[in-house]
């Protein structure tokens, strides 16, 4: 507040000055110096304490200083041309003046709220272009008469003064009055300057008239400043007292809560910018069975335990920075759910960081009690925990906690003590949302590759069927086939739409098959749970009346796991197409009690075996694969199932599964397919090869 003092004495010493200069012009007229050079001086006296003032506030309140610095230099150049300028006195005179006329404009006009920014711009335009063009014209083309030049060039700025004058009134600015006092102040300015120009009147009067409108410009912006740094140090109370109530611990930890420990972080780390700091965020991973049986009121009560003894173990620990007063120290911070953390200072001593992190991380596993009680219920707790440096990938407190977090996740998914967050699994998670993005983009506009795979007899070449197959082609890599990236599809939200493509590829190619008479049945799979879904059975109806072909061959494939992993969902949808005549196979069959037991509830068309895993080496592994298909083919001829072997890409798998007793089957080395589009050419050429084979 002893800003506002000084700036209020030193305005009113300035103004009495004046108005004793002004009274007794005749008594200064008389003395040494000039009307015109006291006023300089009183000019200089006043100027700099008043941006003194504004300098030091400025920290508190963003205020643009140029603008008094320029209105007052504007001022006493206008004053010294009057005094002591003989040569280009006018136009001295007249570029200051319009120099003041247009920066006291922008300096008043930041004082309020606009109500129109594309009006607020143009106006802004106006009076920049019209001062630049006034002083060009004034120096460099002596044919422009310079007073009128003058008259209209002020007449313009006050124009739009007054525009925005009235738009203060409009949005009912408090400073709307003093805007018009000022205004009308700058009128007379302009008028005196004009006839003074005109040798009207004496030079008193002019000196008079910049001198007001000078104080005038002073007051008015001292007098914002004094109320935006008042709101300002306002606002800071409040933010403190609410900063003062975020501090409150967590009420069922008593831990300082997440936005408390980012802020105390932000200031450690400004406080030592030299130390290496590593976040390290870590949760009970077994606390949800704590929920499950006493429910969440009771299960806090645990929590308050466990915090308690981690808080216990780590209060004297000098490298752990600390989220609370020196007084009584809080080492820990909760974070959101069961997530808790602490941060070590790496920079203490020559110990590897990686050994002095699992050294924390074993004190804190060894502060949990063997087994904690809550009347009749115990658990043992277990930690696992993420760590993260600051400032090796992120110098933001809050983004390295992230991190630290995703590392969390690794840890408990490997089931380690500690996990480091590894910057290669970020650019893996941002590559897979940039394939998700892309094929989102890529199945609406219908841009995937279909074609058909035929389903051939290896004794005599003879076409069981089709397996529609889609092809992506991503990054301009090697094309994705439909199992490489499901998991995509899931994720991004398109496989349902992606399978509804399919059915229509599916009917289509039946159609083409009909239209060259060569009707065979055509495949399509279902690969993920978001499928089993009776609308979309309804869709495939929907599809087979489209294009007017027989449901019967139109063949729906389950993976196993598919069926396994959501079984009563799956035999719903099965029933539902077996009652519409619509074939069901299972694809990537192996043998299984629980596939067996569910092909014993339902009528199956065919069965797959994925034959990959067959090869020409004699090691163990590829023996005990061996074994197990061949075991496959036994089962699947014992039990009557239709069997097709996939994945036949070469000789060697081929002679392999015909070797295990295989008759069906489906791969690149048979066929690497046929697009739908040119079906009748295929079918000729592969008729032409193996006559009587339709």
């Amino acid at each position: 507040m002893e800003y506002f003092r000084l700036a209020r004495l030193s305005l009113t010493k300035g103004l009495v000055s004046f108005l004793g200069l002004f009274l007794f012009s005749s008594t200064v007229q008389a003395a040494t110096f000039s009307f015109t050079e006291f006023n300089i001086a009183f000019v200089l006296g006043l100027m700099f304490p008043v941006i003194l003032i504004i300098a030091l506030v400025k920290p508190l309140k963003n205020i643009r200083l140029r603008y008094p610095i320029l209105i007052s230099i504007s001022v006493l150049v206008m004053l010294y041309a009057l005094a002591y300028s003989k040569n280009y006195q006018s136009e001295l005179i007249l570029s200051s003046a319009m120099i003041f006329s247009s920066v006291l404009y922008f300096w008043l006009q930041s004082t309020y709220s606009v109500p129109s920014k594309k009006m607020h711009y143009l106006i802004n335009f106006i009076v920049v272009a019209t001062a630049i063009s006034f002083v060009f014209s004034l120096w460099f083309l002596p044919n422009v008469d310079g007073y009128l030049a003058w008259l209209a060039a002020s007449v313009a700025v006050l124009l739009c003064a007054g525009a925005a004058v009235l738009s203060s009134k409009k949005t009912k600015d408090p400073s709307s009055l003093r805007l018009a006092i000022q205004w009308l102040i700058h009128l007379c300015f302009v008028v005196i300057l004009f006839l003074w120009l005109n040798a009207l009147i004496s030079a008193t009067w002019l000196v008079s008239a910049i001198v007001i409108s000078y104080l005038a410009s002073l007051i008015n912006g001292c007098w914002y400043l004094v109320q935006a740094v008042r709101r300002e140090l306002n606002s800071i109370d409040e933010n403190t007292h609410k900063t003062s109530q975020s501090y409150l611990l967590d009420p069922a930890t008593n831990l300082p809560s997440y936005q408390q420990a980012l802020e105390k972080l932000d200031t450690i780390i400004k406080q030592k910018p030299k130390s290496r700091f590593v976040t390290i965020v870590f949760k009970p991973i077994n606390f949800q069975a704590v929920n499950t049986v006493l429910g969440h009121h009771n299960s806090d009560i645990l929590l308050l335990q466990l915090a308690y003894c981690l808080q216990k173990e780590v209060a004297e620990n000098v490298l752990l920075a600390n989220f609370s007063d020196d007084k009584s120290p809080i080492k820990i911070a909760r974070l959101q759910g069961l997530h808790f953390l602490v941060v070590l200072d790496l920079s203490a001593d020559n110990y590897p960081d990686n050994t002095k992190v699992e050294q924390l991380c074993r004190e804190l596993t060894t502060a949990v009690p063997s087994a904690m009680s809550f009347k009749s219920f115990s658990l043992n707790f277990e930690l696992a925990f993420g760590a993260a440096y600051i400032g090796e990938y992120s110098h933001s407190v809050s983004e390295v906690i992230s991190f630290a977090e995703d590392a969390l996740l690794v840890s408990e998914k490997n089931q380690t003590i500690v996990s480091y967050y590894d910057h290669n699994n970020a650019l893996f998670t941002e590559k897979q949302l940039h394939r998700m993005d892309r094929l989102k983009r890529d199945v609406a506009d219908e841009k995937l590759h279909w074609f058909l795979l035929p389903q051939i007899c290896l004794t005599n070449r003879k076409v069981l069927g089709f397996q529609i197959e889609v092809h992506w082609y991503c990054d301009a890599q090697a094309p994705k086939e439909l199992n490489q990236f499901v998991d995509i599809a899931e994720h991004s939200g398109d496989v349902y739409l992606l399978t509804k493509q399919m059915i229509v590829q599916a009917c289509k190619a039946i159609a083409q098959l009909k239209k060259v008479g060569f009707e065979k049945p055509v495949t399509i799979t279902f690969a993920s749970k978001e499928l089993l879904d009776p609308a979309l059975v309804d869709y495939i109806v929907l599809q087979v009346k489209q294009y007017n072909v027989d449901k019967k061959y139109l063949i729906v494939e389950f993976k196993e796991t598919l069926i396994l992993s959501a079984s009563q969902r799956a035999k719903a949808i099965i029933d539902q197409l077996k009652s519409l005549d619509i074939n069901v196979a299972i694809g990537d069959f192996s043998g299984s009690y629980e596939s067996l037991r569910y092909l014993r509830k339902v009528s199956i068309h065919q069965v797959k075996i994925n034959c990959d895993l067959l090869s020409d080496n004699d090691n163990e592994d590829d023996g005990s694969d061996k074994a197990i298909i061949n075991a496959l083919v036994n089962l699947t001829r014992a039990m009557q199932l239709p069997l097709i072997g996939t994945s036949i890409n070469n000789s060697n798998v081929e002679q392999s599964f015909i070797a295990m007793g295989g008759e069906f089957a489906q791969g690149r080395y048979l066929s690497r397919g046929v697009v739908i589009d040119e079906i009748e050419i295929w079918t000729k050429r592969w008729l032409e090869q193996y006559p009587n084979r339709k």
